[in-house]
């Protein structure tokens, strides 16, 4: 069974501290916000896939492709 790739959306006001090819874990941060206590971290580990702008909602579609 192969597994689904997990999309993340995330305000767009920030900069992403990743980009496309770079491999994340679980529970790492992926943006940090100033104004808020938690930053936006991974939901699962695996490989940045694509980093798409979404001007409508003024945000970054995040898609990982599952870990290996």
């Amino acid at each position: 069974m192969k597994e689904e790739r997990t999309i993340l959306r995330v305000d767009a006001t920030y900069d992403l501290d990743v980009e496309v090819g770079d491999r994340v874990r679980r529970g790492q941060r992926i943006q940090k916000v100033p104004d808020r206590s938690e930053p936006s971290v991974a939901p699962v580990s695996g490989t940045i896939e694509k980093i798409q702008f979404d001007p409508a909602d003024h945000e970054f579609v995040i898609v990982i492709a599952p870990a290996d």
